[in-house]
């Protein structure tokens, strides 16, 4: 009976191990993601980070075409968009600037938009 009870407690102590291990480095995946926004009127550049250290910071703007566009956090004014890398060819661009919203260098229709609306969705870090 002993024996059993022995066992068993090193059986839930290992397990215990084991699951606080993962736990440490698997975490909730939202939070190991991060990427930079950046601001259409001021040109500020502020990681997702910042965003999320204080749900006050995330405020859609009125009319936004998408709830991932937050009012800039430096202007306090201005719409910021975030920022993306395509899967494929690694460019990084800017979302939701244009209605095409797909890769400007591997799509020259979405790249052909972007000139059309006057904008520039490819993002260069300041």
């Amino acid at each position: 009976m002993k024996r059993i009870l022995i066992l068993g407690a090193i059986v839930v102590v290992a397990t215990g191990g084991v699951l606080a291990v993962v736990s440490r480095f698997m975490g909730p995946p939202s939070s190991r993601v991060d990427y930079p926004y950046v601001c259409r009127d001021c040109k500020a550049v502020f990681p997702l980070a910042e965003i999320k250290a204080d749900y006050r910071n995330y405020r859609v703007p009125k009319g936004a075409p998408s709830d991932s566009i937050v009012h800039c956090l430096r202007c306090n004014k201005g719409w910021a968009f975030p920022v993306t890398k395509c899967e494929v060819c690694g460019t990084e661009r800017i979302l939701y600037l244009c209605k095409d919203t797909r890769c400007p260098k591997c799509f020259p229709e979405a790249a052909e938009a972007a000139r059309k609306e006057g904008v520039n969705v490819l993002f260069q870090q300041p």
